[in-house]
């Protein structure tokens, strides 16, 4: 399963919830303020070993480079979405 992540760690829960009921085959898509997650170095040591998507607009909207994760664009996210099926929104 997908699960999609659209707000900052730090200023919401989303991220945190998200990781309570992950599966050890679920994936993770940062996207808007949860790109934050990807270079925010605690963030990046509870994300180790699993498999994280970061969106690559929002990265570069806001001027981060990602310490984890696999950078897509949004054709990335549809043909992921394609292949996996729709994700499971975290936004608070």
């Amino acid at each position: 399963m997908l699960h999609l992540i659209l707000s900052s760690p730090f200023q919401h829960a989303a991220l945190e919830q998200a990781l309570a009921y992950l599966q050890p085959e679920d994936e993770l898509i940062l996207a808007q303020d949860g790109v934050i997650a990807a270079v925010a170095p605690d963030w990046c040591k509870r994300l180790v070993g699993r498999t994280v998507y970061v969106m690559a607009e929002d990265l570069q909207a806001r001027g981060l480079h990602p310490q984890i994760g696999v950078v897509i664009d949004i054709n990335g996210l549809v043909a992921l979405i394609s292949e996996k099926g729709s994700p499971q929104t975290w936004a608070d």
